[in-house]
This record gives C-alpha cells, sequence and structure tokens, in this order.
C-alpha cells in the first residue's frame, strides 16, 4: 500500500502545490501540518478514488486545497 508518511511535508511553509498520484492509499497524521501556502492538490485519479483515500487528523492544508482529478502530468 503506497502511504504518504506522517510528518512528510510538515513545515513545508513554501509548499504551494502538490501532485500525489492515484497509487496512494493513506495520508498519515500531520503529513501536511504547517503547509500554510498549499492551495492546489493535483491528483492523477478520480474523485471517487480521492474519497476512498484514509486522510488522517493534522491535514487541514491538504483538505482545504483545490483538488484537480484526473490530473495527467
Amino acid at each position: 500500500m503506497r502511504v504518504i508518511d506522517s510528518e512528510a511535508f510538515r513545515g513545508c511553509t513554501s509548499l504551494t502545490n502538490v501532485i500525489i498520484p492515484a497509487g496512494v492509499k493513506s495520508i498519515e497524521m500531520d503529513s501536511f501540518d504547517g503547509c500554510i501556502r498549499l492551495t492546489t492538490v493535483y491528483y492523477t485519479g478520480t474523485e471517487e478514488q480521492w474519497n476512498a483515500i484514509s486522510v488522517e487528523d493534522g491535514n487541514a492544508p491538504l483538505t482545504n486545497a483545490a483538488i484537480v482529478y484526473n490530473y495527467n502530468p
């Protein structure tokens, strides 16, 4: 299972966007904590797949960002 580890991007205050591949199944606690400039998440899967990801607490910057589904880099 693909996971974004706990505190992986914690405190990355200059992070404005991120690409998350459809294979990610879990985003652990505080992975994006403190990413105050995160505004856009580019997700390579569908909205249904995104909604199936387990997102733990402490990821408000991620969950408050705009999500672009079916992103093809």
